[in-house]
């Protein structure tokens, strides 16, 4: 038994290591959960940088989400989920890059038998990032246009497959011609390449309509782009920057048109909601999955021990999809 854990905060690969034969105490609300699967996310590093909201204990279990089958529960757990498939929910109120892990139960949902376990390991994070951001800020209605960064990204790809289940429209933008093929394959139904005349761009490709919400995981000034194209009382959500950078919303559209400037945190909702929502809601989307219409590309596989290359492969300019962790016993 093994886990994969963070010796110091810092860069993810320096700062990595592989721990064999863990102490694992499960409380009394607790379930040891003996993982299949774990995709690497975005969120991995930025925990390990110490950039998240959640700060790093130091030795920290890396990994924040997946799919596995509960083992055992605490005293005071729900007996029924002994034997049950799960996903894991919370990004690093508990690390899953391991075996077997212990996670809160609060922290699980019951999934089914029959689905895919790469593609339920990734069923969590970006999914449910992508239904709230499209459903808790602004009414939607049929033939909307929703406009957001990151276009070819796991999240931009469930915007992109709920937004057809409604009705939307997405222009999406990417940063390069390959991305902008990702993202295309993947339904977008304008997909613009960042670039000199961007603004411009975008207005011509909505033909004298408006955006009505902005999805934004990259930060800085491409969103503060789309932003200009967004109604009167438009709104822009941030989810991620991976620089750092806050969207910059050009002052005269934020004033002048009212904007709205959202931030979006999943373990907010995750921490919040009533539990039957969140049961829903997975519910709902795992339902997806099952039926092929929510999926990621996985670009390769890696077992624990190698998980120095999957850190470089999830590094490398020519991934193409996730890269995940699976466990032996699966």
């Amino acid at each position: 038994m093994s886990q994969i854990v963070l010796t110091a905060v810092g860069d993810l690969t320096g700062n990595a290591r592989l721990e064999k034969d863990p102490d694992l105490t499960v409380g009394a609300e607790d379930a040891l959960v003996r993982m299949e699967v774990s995709p690497i996310n975005p969120v991995d590093y930025l925990f390990s940088n110490g950039y998240y909201a959640l700060q790093p204990t130091i030795p920290a279990v890396l990994g924040s989400e997946g799919v596995g089958r509960v083992i055992e529960v605490g005293s005071a757990a729900d007996r029924s989920l002994a034997g049950k498939r799960v996903v894991v929910l919370s990004p690093y109120e508990q690390g899953v890059w391991g075996d077997t892990v212990v996670v809160p139960t609060r922290n699980i949902v019951v999934v089914p038998e029959d689905v895919d376990a790469q593609q339920l390991s990734m069923a969590v994070v970006n999914p449910v990032t992508a239904h709230l951001m499209l459903t808790k800020y602004v009414g939607l209605e049929p033939g909307d246009w929703v406009g957001q960064t990151l276009g070819n990204s796991a999240v931009a790809r469930s915007v992109i497959a709920l937004a057809k289940i409604a009705g939307l429209r997405t222009l999406s933008l990417v940063r390069s011609e390959k991305a902008a093929e990702e993202a295309r394959a993947a339904g977008g139904d304008i997909v613009l390449v960042d670039g000199d005349d961007l603004g411009d761009r975008i207005v011509a490709a909505l033909g004298g309509d408006k955006l009505r919400l902005v999805l934004d995981g990259a930060g800085g000034g491409v969103p503060g782009t789309l932003a200009t194209a967004l109604e009167f009382g438009g709104t822009v959500v941030s989810y991620s920057s991976p620089t750092g950078e806050p969207p910059a919303v050009p002052l005269g559209n934020l004033v002048f048109s009212e904007l709205a400037v959202r931030g979006f945190w999943l373990t907010n909702w995750v921490r919040s909601a009533p539990r039957a929502e969140i049961e829903k809601v997975v519910g709902d989307l795992v339902d997806l999955v099952a039926r092929g219409v929510l999926a990621v590309p996985v670009d390769s596989t890696y077992p624990l021990d190698r998980y120095e290359e999957a850190f470089a492969r999830n590094a490398s300019p020519d991934r193409a999809g996730k890269v995940l962790f699976t466990f032996p016993h699966a």
